[in-house]
């Protein structure tokens, strides 16, 4: 007895040492911060050359970089490098807020999708009937084809007017009902029909203004404040605001526009009303919670922004579109990923989530010039992580 015990003994601390030994062999495999940013693969004169991440930034002339790593369904890095402005004056901060730019409308999609969630809005009835105030103007030739909800975050509504570059400060701003029917300050056109109603893709910041004035038009609150409640204030993303233009309080601390040349704007940044398609102001650790909580409720995990049946239903391309709901999507099995490139003024960045495996990343700059280097630090991101997938990122526009 005694015998069969000490062998047992033996066999159970093999087996904890090895277990031990896997542990410890794992960890040691987990990549270094340095395994990332002095291997930013940048192409310059049509060669691919390794750069430390502040001389990449020197080559793109982008005076600020922010981003957040997503591991293993677990936010695990946030750093933020260089300065507010091009005259290298104060750095920024992990709290250093950015514009999101189209990153705006993921964060609008799912607003719309927790409505859906909620019972307040349908994915596929007609949208005109419940908008107040205005609504889309619908020649005869499309009067058979109603746009739905599911079609304007898909970007196959077939709507007009791409995108928005808003206004300087001091500006007179647009009402919705303005930015959306062209008049008043609004310096877009209105929204029209281009296409049918989901026939193709057909890229619309103001398709999301549409999905806004639904949203504001089944809720007896603004967006701002709808997206408050629902997403921004239960996911603890307490820098992300709709402030436009921003109190003195939040003006603090912000990344200042710069052009792509590396110079500041005559002003700090541009003033955007158009909330959903580009009016939020973010940091790329507020937008990593986002992201892992869409991940999270894909993966059936409940009590997150969304169930897990909309979540799905947001990550899965829809007809005639390379988008999901708010995001494009791409691959499938473990590769299956969805983005968002952000762009306004002055600002660029991207976002990306591997719902399956639980790996993302958000990135933010304040330049007009930082998609590109988004895309070669997430792409460094994605090798030493050991993403399914490694390349560059693409928004539909992009795939062919």
């Amino acid at each position: 007895m005694f015998q069969r015990k000490s062998f047992l003994q033996k066999v159970m601390f093999t087996i904890l040492l090895g277990g031990l030994t896997f542990t410890s062999c794992f960890a040691s495999q987990q990549p270094s911060h340095d395994q990332v940013l002095n291997h930013i693969p940048v192409k310059q004169n049509g060669v691919i050359k390794k750069m430390t991440l502040e001389v990449a930034m020197a080559y793109f002339k982008v005076p600020a970089i922010s981003f957040a790593v997503i591991n293993h369904n677990k936010i695990i890095w946030v750093q933020a490098v260089g300065s507010k402005n091009a005259g290298q004056q104060v750095l920024v901060n992990t709290d250093t807020l950015f514009q999101a730019g189209s990153l705006s409308k993921s964060i609008g999609a799912v607003t719309a999708l927790k409505m859906v969630d909620k019972g307040q809005l349908s994915l596929d009835a007609s949208v005109n009937p419940f908008l107040k105030g205005w609504q889309i103007p619908m020649p005869d030739i499309f009067k058979n084809n109603p746009v739905t909800l599911r079609e304007l975050l898909s970007m196959s509504a077939g709507l007009g007017v791409g995108g928005y570059y808003g206004y300087q400060p001091g500006e007179s701003l647009p009402t919705l009902i303005e930015t959306l029917s062209g008049t008043g300050p609004a310096k877009g056109q209105e929204v029209t029909m281009l296409y049918k109603s989901g026939s193709r893709y057909e890229y619309s910041g103001g398709g999301y203004e549409v999905a806004e004035l639904l949203m504001d038009s089944q809720s007896d609150k603004a967006f701002p404040e709808i997206v408050q409640n629902l997403v921004l204030r239960p996911l603890a993303m307490t820098r992300s605001n709709y402030q436009q233009p921003l109190d003195s309080h939040n003006q603090e601390n912000v990344a200042e526009a710069t052009d792509s040349n590396g110079q500041t704007f005559p002003y700090k940044w541009r003033v955007t009303p158009e909330y959903a398609a580009a009016g939020l102001w973010s940091t790329p650790d507020d937008l990593a919670k986002f992201i892992l909580s869409v991940m999270k409720s894909y993966q059936g995990k409940t009590e997150q922004v969304i169930s897990p049946s909309i979540a799905k239903k947001a990550l899965t391309k829809q007809k005639n579109t390379q988008y999901g709901l708010g995001f494009v999507i791409e691959g499938k099995g473990r590769e299956l990923h969805f983005m968002k490139l952000g762009q306004n003024a002055g600002y660029q960045g991207w976002l990306v989530g591997y719902p399956v495996v639980g790996e993302g990343a958000v990135v933010m700059t304040n330049s007009d010039n930082g998609k590109e280097l988004a895309q070669d630090l997430i792409y460094a991101i994605a090798k030493a992580y050991h993403w399914p997938t490694k390349g560059k990122l693409k928004d539909a526009w992009m795939i062919h």
